[in-house]
């Protein structure tokens, strides 16, 4: 229990919480939170409520601190919904800002949630509560998940493991996952699956820091503050300078854009052999010339192609990723098998590498075992194309997919599995890249 409560020598608000007696009453918890609490005590960190004072009356022990005005994220998501991610970020951003400074001076939370997190009528963010979750982990390992709930609990902290910075990141993950979604986790870890209008560089950020595996997790707040801050890219439009625009071209813009479509027009005809000076008007239409023959696109085989796999382990069967392309269809690429048919993460994917640019106008892919899904995307960086991908595409016996870009690499993420003979896993016989040609010997598409 917290009550907001009035500091009469200095005249100043202060919040006292108020331990519950289960807690209170055993004295290996009241030690723990003593040492926790002079720990806290020596934090002047912005965007951290200071502990002002501790002690135990009638049995009773209470935490004093600065009085953080605004309202908690779990106020803010009962009466307004789930946040925008540009906004979700912000907050996370801050949060993990002064986690930063907390762990630096070896202060963990261990027990941050919605209630934690205050956010300002003027926007900042303030954490409360340090102190409670680490005399748990302490003293009471084992009931970690009865006494602080397991809403928001790191797994490692559920099953009375040694907490770390790690386990803080799993807390401030899981809260963004609520705060975007207005579910807890609960064992996901992307929240796109919940929400689509979650970016896809944000449900990876997230992904990684929700990962059950400490190891797989960032490696400390700020490389995850630093992703968080990378995944959402926000645009401020100034009204006023909108407005001024649309009314300068409602007077003067409309007949200087008909002018100029004119001048553009006549340009292109004369550059493209259309029109031809003469006649009347001083322009006239060009004689006709045979049309071009146009030259059929190339189905082409990649020069290799790898295995990506940046959610899981790294691997996905890469070994024997050349049977893709290997020419021969009664040999396939396979994946790992997922023998409860779930992938755990957002896919895994094949990387084609074409050998140099392309203008790429499809692709082809042969399956001996049809029904996975898979999306395509074409690039020049390989560790972008994930975030690139495009529709999901269920695959046929023979899929013919069109694919409009340029660049040397074609992604085929695959996103679900089916079941074959001996497990559930994807298969691939063959892939092909339908590229534009500019050799009259193309080869049929």
């Amino acid at each position: 229990m917290v009550w907001r409560s009035q500091d009469p020598l200095l005249r100043r608000s202060v919040a006292v919480k108020l331990i519950h007696p289960r807690l209170a009453e055993d004295p290996g918890f009241a030690l723990a939170l003593a040492r926790e609490a002079r720990r806290v005590a020596g934090l002047s960190v912005r965007g951290i409520a200071c502990l002002l004072d501790t002690g135990e009356q009638d049995g009773v022990i209470y935490l004093v601190r600065e009085y953080a005005p605004g309202s908690s994220l779990r106020d803010r998501l009962d009466t307004a919904g789930p946040a925008t991610p540009s906004e979700a970020v912000r907050i996370g951003v801050a949060a993990l800002g002064a986690l930063a400074e907390a762990h630096d001076r070896g202060v963990l939370h261990l027990a941050l949630d919605l209630d934690d997190v205050i956010v300002g009528d003027d926007g900042r963010v303030c954490l409360i509560d340090f102190g409670i979750g680490a005399a748990v982990a302490s003293s009471k390992p084992g009931e970690a998940t009865t006494l602080l709930g397991d809403e928001h609990l790191a797994p490692e902290q559920a099953a009375g493991a040694e907490p770390d910075a790690r386990t803080d990141i799993f807390a401030v993950a899981s809260l963004l996952f609520e705060l975007l979604t207005g579910e807890p986790p609960r064992g996901r870890t992307f929240p796109r699956t919940v929400r689509p209008y979650v970016p896809r560089a944000l449900d990876r950020v997230l992904a990684r820091a929700l990962d059950p595996d400490p190891a797989r997790r960032f490696p400390d707040v700020r490389s995850f503050a630093a992703a968080l801050a990378r995944s959402v890219e926000t645009e401020t439009v100034d009204a006023s300078d909108e407005g001024r625009a649309t009314s300068l071209f409602t007077w003067i813009g409309v007949p200087l854009v008909v002018a100029g479509i004119a001048i553009v027009a006549i340009a292109l005809g004369l550059w493209m052999g259309k029109l031809e000076v003469g006649g009347p008007l001083g322009i006239r239409s060009a004689p006709d010339e045979p049309a071009a023959v146009e030259i059929p696109p190339a189905l082409i085989r990649p020069v290799s192609v790898g295995v990506i796999d940046p959610f899981g382990d790294g691997d996905e069967l890469s070994s024997n990723a050349g049977l893709a392309d290997d020419g021969d269809l009664q040999t396939a690429w396979r994946s790992e098998n997922y023998f409860d048919g779930e992938l755990g993460k957002p896919g895994f994917g094949l990387l084609l590498d074409l050998g140099g640019r392309h203008e790429v106008l499809g692709l082809r892919l042969w399956t001996p075992h049809p029904g996975f899904r898979f999306r395509l995307a074409i690039g020049d960086d390989p560790d972008a194309l994930v975030d690139e991908a495009g529709g999901e595409v269920t695959s046929t016996s023979l899929s013919r997919v069109p694919l409009r870009g340029a660049g040397r690499y074609v992604l085929v993420w695959i996103t679900s599995v089916v079941p074959v003979d001996d497990g559930i896993r994807a298969e691939v016989a063959e892939v092909r890249v339908v590229v534009r040609n500019t050799d009259a010997e193309a080869v049929g598409a």
